[in-house]
């Protein structure tokens, strides 16, 4: 026996969030509050959407206190030192960030920041298929 499902799958929008679904989520939110039930709050809002995708895209992408745009120096530092520290603990790290969330640094470290990180690491592997003799 599983949950009942958050959504009626057939009449709900799926796929990249238009620039007028944002307008009508962010004004809502502004307007009303979330008021805790986010499974009613879509249809309030006049968007065809799951309510789980309106808190998704609220709290990861449209909250006013959210920093957009490039990560800089210290926090690629915070972010490589407290990976070190604590491995993928994202919403740990993200505390540690303001304006940062936890989506936002996750896909961060796993685009590009693990990639830059490796480049500056010496190679340590050792050619397997042809071992000295």
């Amino acid at each position: 026996m599983g949950r009942a499902p958050c959504c009626d799958k057939a009449n709900v929008k799926r796929g990249p969030w238009s620039p007028e679904e944002d307008t009508k989520l962010k004004e809502y939110i502004d307007k009303h509050g979330t008021g805790g039930n986010w499974i009613a709050l879509p249809h309030k809002a006049g968007l065809k959407r799951c309510g789980k995708s309106c808190r998704l895209r609220w709290l990861n992408y449209l909250r006013p206190n959210i920093k957009h745009g490039e990560f800089s120096d210290e926090e690629d530092r915070i972010i490589c030192s407290l990976y070190a520290n604590i491995g993928s603990r994202w919403s740990i790290i993200a505390a540690q960030l303001p304006g940062r969330t936890d989506n936002d640094i996750k896909n961060y470290w796993n685009t590009k920041l693990k990639k830059k990180l490796m480049a500056l690491l010496p190679t340590h592997h050792h050619n397997q298929q042809n071992p000295p003799p």
